[in-house]
């Protein structure tokens, strides 16, 4: 696990604006007009510095990281593996679903941080 990168994640959370130029929405990586958290990621220039970044797919805009494109860029990105990235990312991971708020998601991350010191 990429702890670093994770904890990036979080302060990127909580400060993106809630009035911004791009959405927060868990449901697609970014649809021109809301991003999820990666996708917020992949549009942040700290992240993308590290290689990470947001590349059209067919009609679709996805994750890239070292050749790795979509969950597996994020699981490479972040060091995290596919019950991981459930966890932390997918919609249906959470009560609010679709609703839930950068705050819930960076809430989340910093427990799993949490619980990985516990078990470590």
């Amino acid at each position: 696990m990429n702890r670093e990168r994770l904890s990036q994640m979080i302060v990127m959370l909580r400060n993106l604006p809630p009035e911004g130029e791009v959405g927060f929405r868990l449901t697609s990586w970014h649809c021109g007009t809301t991003a999820c958290a990666v996708g917020h990621a992949c549009l942040n220039p700290a992240f993308q510095e590290q290689g990470l970044s947001l590349v059209k797919d067919g009609s679709a805009m996805v994750p890239l990281y070292e050749g790795h494109a979509g969950w597996n860029a994020v699981r490479e990105f972040f060091g995290i593996d596919s019950n991981e990235d459930a966890y932390l990312f997918l919609t249906w991971e959470y009560p609010d679903g679709s609703e839930t708020t950068p705050d819930q998601v960076a809430d989340r991350i910093e427990l799993f941080l949490q619980s990985a010191e516990v078990t470590a």
